[in-house]
Order: structure tokens, then C-alpha cells, then sequence
């Protein structure tokens, strides 16, 4: 975890189920939970087991909860089994992050069908249906829950080679909207956090070795990368109950990029 948390929230009792949580910021969520009172279960791919096992550890070592539990986003057939699976060791699912997804930057003439069937099949398929799952176990326990889609500013920002990643995250936010109204009556809330630049292993490798990065962050308003911690308050806030009338929400946290709209040019009046 990057820098000392300030913020807290009271999970205690709360099951949690991040996906994609072997390394970065899925890792970093599933720690923010556990040690705010969450049972985590770190889900990942079974090519990365050693790693989510290595994040479960370094949790539990911390004196939290948390398991881990193989889970492919593409194989939606497995779902169901899977959340069944988490229900069966702690008895219910409150929480769901749904991190997990993939992002190959690809000039528009190089999309190939196979390039965007992966896009869409794990960003938004796969979330789609792993909440389908995750929603009928909540509705079976009549107390609600939580669900975070973590979304990117690719989905509502335009920028050259990201076609399928921007599409399929263009989808995730507006599915957000329309899960959000389709389940409040099972006072499921859905909710999602809408990513500006932050440090995944190919964006820190950018940053270090790439000349032109720094002219990118100058034009971020906040003139910086995000940090991890700068995620934990709204991770927090949507998460837990604090959020109670929060249904549909998109939050920001970009560093202000959004709102930027002449993109940090240099215009002075004559």
C-alpha cells in the first residue's frame, strides 16, 4: 500500500470479492478491504495463482482475512459454481470489485477480431455476468450489497490506438447505470470508479523510460499520476454503507484530466 491510510470504514462481517487481484491495484483493493474488516477473496487467472497467493499471504501475515480463488473472466459457465463455492465457505457475498480486465493498445487498422472479442468477452462480458451471479446470491440474502465496477476515462475520453479497450469500457459505464436502476430494489447498489492514469506495470515502465511522459502529466490539472492511495477513500465510501444512496454513480479519480477540456493548451487573450 502506497503511503499511510487516513481513511477508515467499518466492513466487519463484510465478504469481499475482488477480481483480478494478483498484482496492482486489484492487489491494492484487496488489501484496503481486509483491513478495514472484510473477508477478502482475491480471485485471478490460474496463470497468476502464485501471485494471488502471494497477495493473500502478505495480508493474512498482516493479521486480515483473505483467501484466494481461481477465476477466469472469460469462462462464464463458471460463475454461478464460483460464487456458490464463496457461499459455501462463509455462508454470503456482500462486496464485489470487478477490477479484472485487459488493455492492448493497438493501431485501429491492427484490431483484429480475436483482439477485440478479448476486450469485450473480459471487460465487459465477463463483468456483466460474474455480477449476474453475484446479484442472485445478494437477492437470495435480502440484505443488499455492494458492487464496484472499476471503470477507465478511455470509456468517455477519445484517444488514438485504444479502440476495443475504450469500447468495452465505454460499455462498462453505462452498464453500470443501467444495473444500478435494474437492482435497486434488491438494495443492491452499483456504483463504479472511473480511472484517470495510474501506475499499472506498463504505465510505471512509460513513466521511467518514455520522454514524453512528463509533457503527458503536465497536462493532467493535478500535474501528477494517481496513487494507489488516492483510490482507498472512494473504494471505501462505495463499499460501505456511507454510500446507502448511492446508486449509478460514476467517480472520478483522474486528477481532474476530465475536466480539462482544452487539454492544458496554452491560450492567452489578445
Amino acid at each position: 500500500m502506497q503511503n499511510k491510510s487516513i481513511i477508515h470504514a467499518d466492513l466487519s462481517g463484510k465478504v469481499a470479492l475482488v477480481t483480478g487481484a494478483s498484482q496492482g491495484l486489484g492487489a491494492f483493493y484487496a488489501e484496503v478491504l481486509a483491513k478495514n474488516g472484510a473477508i477478502v477473496v482475491a480471485s485471478g487467472r490460474a496463470s497468476s495463482v502464485d501471485r494471488l497467493n502471494a497477495v493473500v499471504q502478505r495480508i493474512q501475515d498482516q493479521g486480515f482475512k483473505a483467501v484466494s480463488l481461481v477465476l477466469e473472466m472469460t469462462d462464464f459457465g463458471s460463475f454461478q459454481s464460483k460464487v456458490a463455492e464463496i457461499v459455501q465457505q462463509f455462508g454470503h457475498l456482500d462486496i464485489l470489485v470487478n477490477n479484472a480486465g485487459v488493455s492492448v493498445d493497438q493501431d485501429f487498422f491492427a484490431v483484429t477480431e480475436q483482439s477485440w472479442d478479448l476486450h469485450m468477452d473480459t471487460n465487459l462480458k465477463g463483468l456483466f455476468f460474474l455480477s449476474q451471479a453475484v446479484a442472485k446470491q445478494m437477492k437470495r440474502q435480502e440484505a443488499g450489497g455492494s458492487m464496484i465496477h472499476i471503470a477507465a476515462l478511455n470509456g468517455e475520453k477519445v484517444r488514438k490506438n485504444c479502440v476495443a479497450f475504450a469500447a468495452s469500457k465505454a460499455g462498462v459505464l453505462h452498464l453500470t447505470k443501467l444495473m444500478a436502476y435494474e437492482l435497486i430494489d434488491y438494495k443492491i447498489k452499483v456504483n463504479a470508479i472511473q480511472l484517470g492514469l495510474f501506475p499499472s506495470d506498463a504505465v510505471k515502465d512509460w513513466l521511467d523510460n518514455d520522454p514524453s511522459a512528463n509533457d503527458y502529466l503536465q497536462r493532467i490539472p493535478a500535474k501528477r499520476a494517481g496513487r494507489f492511495v488516492d483510490l482507498e477513500g472512494p473504494l471505501l465510501l462505495l463499499a460501505s454503507d456511507a454510500s446507502a444512496y448511492m446508486y449509478g454513480t460514476v467517480l472520478k479519480v483522474d486528477g481532474g484530466f476530465a475536466m480539462d477540456v482544452f487539454m492544458n493548451l496554452d491560450i492567452k487573450n489578445n
